[in-house]
C-alpha cells in the first residue's frame, strides 16, 4: 500500500468516503489527528501517520467506539466497523468519537441502568428500553427532587431527538429510525441531550478551535 503521506485528499476520500469527524489531537496516541470516514456504511478510523504502534491505537479507537456506541466490527479489517441498523447516525456518532478517542482508553465502559444525573436539579434522568413488535422504544423518565420534573424529562426527550437522531413517539418516548436497539448509543447521547445550551456552546467551541484543514492533517495537496 502506498505511503498515506503521499496521497491526495480525493485520494484519500475516494477511498475512505465521506469524513464524519476529525479530533485534532489524540491524547493517547502521540498526539496524532484521528478521522472518521464512512463509504457504504463502513466506517473506518484513519490517521496520517503511520506504524504498528499507530496502528494498534487506531484499533483500540475501533473497540473502544464500538462499545460505547453498540456499533458492530468489521472482519475485513481492524479499524473498521458499521452500524448493524443500517443506518449511520452521524450527529450521534460525533460524541461517540470524541469519547473514544478524547477520554482515557483505562476508563471502564459503562454498563447497566442508562442514566445520569440532571443538571438542574436532584432528580436521576434515565431511558428504558422495551422491544414492541421487533422495534425498540425508550422511555425517559426521573426520579428525584425537581421544580419541574416534566418539564425537564421533555427537554431531555427533545435532546435526544437533536443529538442521538432518534424519533419522538409520544411525550416520553422515543425509538431510532432503523428500530434497532442501541442501548451503549443512548448512554452515549444522554449527557449531552440533557443540557442542549451547554451542548450547543461545546460544538461551537469546537468548530472554532478545531477548523481543520487538509494541511493540518497532514494531506498533501
Amino acid at each position: 500500500m502506498a505511503s498515506t503521506s503521499k496521497q491526495s485528499v480525493g485520494q484519500i476520500l475516494s477511498r475512505l468516503g465521506r469524513c464524519l469527524e476529525l479530533i485534532p489531537i489524540d491524547p493517547y496516541g502521540d498526539e496524532m489527528s484521528v478521522g472518521f470516514y464512512e463509504k457504504e456504511g463502513t466506517i473506518t478510523v484513519w490517521s496520517f501517520k503511520e506504524g504498528n504502534e499507530v496502528s494498534s491505537r487506531l484499533e483500540e479507537i475501533r473497540n473502544r467506539i464500538v462499545a460505547l456506541g453498540d456499533l458492530a466490527i468489521s472482519t475485513n479489517n481492524p479499524h473498521e466497523f458499521y452500524f448493524p441498523g443500517g443506518i449511520v447516525y452521524s450527529r450521534a456518532f460525533k460524541f461517540l468519537a470524541r469519547n473514544s478517542v478524547e477520554k482515557s482508553p483505562l476508563i471502564p465502559i459503562p454498563h447497566g441502568r442508562i442514566e445520569v444525573k440532571d443538571l438542574k436539579s436532584n432528580m436521576i434522568l434515565f431511558a428504558t428500553p422495551r422491544e414492541e413488535n421487533g422495534t425498540w422504544i425508550y422511555t425517559v423518565d426521573g426520579e428525584g427532587e425537581a421544580e419541574r420534573p416534566q418539564i425537564r424529562i421533555r427537554a431531555t426527550v427533545a435532546g435526544l431527538v437533536r443529538y442521538g437522531e432518534m424519533e419522538k413517539i409520544g411525550d416520553t418516548e422515543l425509538k431510532f429510525p432503523c428500530s434497532s436497539r442501541y442501548d451503549q448509543l443512548v448512554r452515549s447521547v444522554l449527557p449531552y441531550a440533557r443540557n442542549v445550551t451547554g451542548t450547543e456552546d461545546m460544538l461551537e467551541a469546537d468548530d472554532s478551535r478545531g477548523q481543520m484543514t487538509t494541511g493540518t492533517l497532514g494531506f498533501s495537496q
